[in-house]
């Protein structure tokens, strides 16, 4: 593709000319499209994409998702690719604005596509709402009620929660006592590496207040025991460790400062300024992504947060409602999209999930009773998750119970089966994928990966026995037909496809956007 064109919307002025500018007759790769929407012999497919801890900037997600679209339709010989970013009208007063990436493309096989992308942009709403010690407390607090769960719970390697009807008996896996431990003693380690570096700016601003000479001799004796004490100590036994003295002496912090060694106190004080600034930038981070965490799941313990995560969710309904509700404007700008996939990276795919819920459950409210169809559940083609932390939100940071089958007691267990009850997705198999029902409603895909500590393999979110039997037939399948079974058999349960091209640790968990895997995954749930 050469170029790309920024088309926008007035509802004061006619819709311009379809005839393209002149200046763009003459390219050939890319057709430009100015004016009404564009409907091609079949109907648009919307793309609905919600973005990740760490993903601020507008439209970046909307780009990504656009970008990996049509570098799949290329790689699958694709021509006559358009692009077309248009600003279209959020309501029927048009005082609103959604901006939205027109796609369209011929296939190799003459079938003319289109796809429309829609973004939930949300990042704005966290920035700055969390503290970095609510922040600290909520991660020591959720990694608690984890080794409660596993440890104290009396229950070892399982836990309840409530699915389809009843309350479930899952397995946690073989090393989620150790990642909990690993990540405890993290968050402690840098919890106490902060701790220190505000008390070491505390001190120097103490000592040199003053402004006068003893003070700054102070402060600057100071901030050298900051480093010197814990740099011998670390020497010292060293030197016991390997018997071998007369180096570490050599390299030994004299107990201040002099002339004779001023190299010493000018390593120090580097040093001291290196950690420091390595600790507020920690401090920075931490509260800058964990903080979306505590802002959005926070509200399962404390209703603090709970206006900041009603407004959170109130962004994708919003999005959802102009994709599935849209075409009822009078501006005839939004077509009624009869296929929709939605998308979620990370923290992402959790309000993703909360969003499908919540438009299946508003539109089975409005169906009378015993309807056949529930029109979010007919149209979605399919919910994609990608480095999504959903098993972790139901295991730590949500209600961890321990009850027996059908009871109902003090520890919470009503309470959990009304936050299971508003969540349709695993309430009842007929809102999953069915090929044996028309429309077969959304299929539900989950990329992970084990370099991404972030993501998982999705097992809380399906009744165990049901998740067995469709694994049995998988074997089964991949006996008969090994070529064609690289893949799980389409059914109701999460599809979990681990992504080989997610590979660097940490990196992993933004792999995704630039791996194969992700864009023949959405690419082949679009038509």
């Amino acid at each position: 593709m050469s170029a790309k064109h920024l088309s926008q919307w007035n509802p004061t002025i006619a819709p311009p000319s379809v005839k393209p500018a002149p200046e763009r007759e003459a390219l050939s790769d890319i057709r430009h499209l100015v004016g009404p929407a564009f409907q091609p012999p079949e109907l648009p497919t919307a793309v609905l994409v919600f973005h990740g801890i760490g993903e601020e900037v507008r439209f970046e997600t909307l780009s990504r998702t656009a970008s990996l679209i049509l570098m799949e339709a290329k790689e699958r010989k694709a021509n006559d690719i358009s692009v077309v970013i248009r600003s279209v009208p959020k309501d029927a007063t048009a005082t609103q604005l959604e901006v939205r990436a027109e796609l369209s493309w011929t296939e190799i096989d003459g079938m003319e596509r289109r796809v429309d992308v829609y973004e939930a942009y949300w990042a704005p709403l966290t920035m700055g709402q969390v503290k970095y010690g609510e922040t600290v407390s909520f991660l020591a607090a959720s990694g608690w009620n984890g080794l409660r769960g596993t440890i104290f719970s009396g229950r070892a390697g399982t836990y309840k929660r409530w699915l389809f009807g009843d309350f479930r008996e899952l397995r946690t896996t073989a090393g989620t006592l150790p990642l909990l431990v690993l990540l405890m003693t993290m968050v402690g380690f840098v919890a106490a590496v902060i701790a220190m570096a505000a008390s070491a700016v505390a001190g120097v601003a103490r000592y040199a207040g003053s402004g006068d000479r003893t003070g700054i001799v102070n402060a600057a004796n100071f901030i050298y025991n900051q480093i010197a004490i814990p740099w011998n100590g670390v020497l010292r036994l060293t030197g016991r460790l390997i018997h071998g003295q007369g180096w570490v002496e050599h390299l030994t912090f004299n107990s201040s400062l002099s002339w004779a060694f001023w190299w010493q106190g000018l390593l120090a004080f580097l040093l001291w300024v290196g950690l420091i600034v390595v600790a507020f930038w920690l401090r920075d981070l931490i509260t800058q992504y964990a903080g979306s965490l505590v802002a959005y799941l926070s509200p399962y313990k404390d209703s603090k947060f709970e206006k900041l995560r009603s407004d959170i969710q109130q962004v994708g309904l919003d999005a959802a409602n102009l994709i599935y509700e849209g075409y009822n404007l009078p501006s005839n700008w939004i077509p009624k999209y009869e296929k929709v996939v939605i998308l979620g990276h990370s923290l992402g795919s959790v309000i993703a999930y909360d969003t499908l819920n919540a438009m299946i459950n508003r539109e089975s409210a409005r169906n009378p009773e015993g309807a056949p169809n529930n029109p979010a559940v007919d149209r979605t083609r399919a919910l994609i998750t990608f480095g999504s932390p959903l098993d972790k939100t139901a295991f730590l940071f949500r209600v961890q119970l321990n009850v027996e089958s059908n009871s109902l007691d003090e520890e919470g267990s009503l309470r959990e089966t009304m936050v299971s009850a508003v969540q349709p997705l695993i309430a009842d198999y007929k809102y999953r994928f069915d090929p044996d029902r028309a429309p077969h409603g959304p299929d539900w895909i989950n990329l992970w990966s084990r370099m991404d500590i972030i993501s998982g393999h999705l097992d809380y979110y399906d009744d165990p026995d049901v998740r067995m039997a469709e694994e049995k037939k998988a074997q089964v399948s991949k006996a008969e037909n090994a070529k064609d079974a690289e893949r799980a058999p389409q059914g109701p349960c999460v599809q979990n496809l681990q992504d080989p091209g997610a590979w660097i640790p940490i990196a992993a968990h933004n792999q995704y956007w630039t791996t194969k895997l992700l864009r023949s995954t959405v690419y082949d749930q679009l038509f």
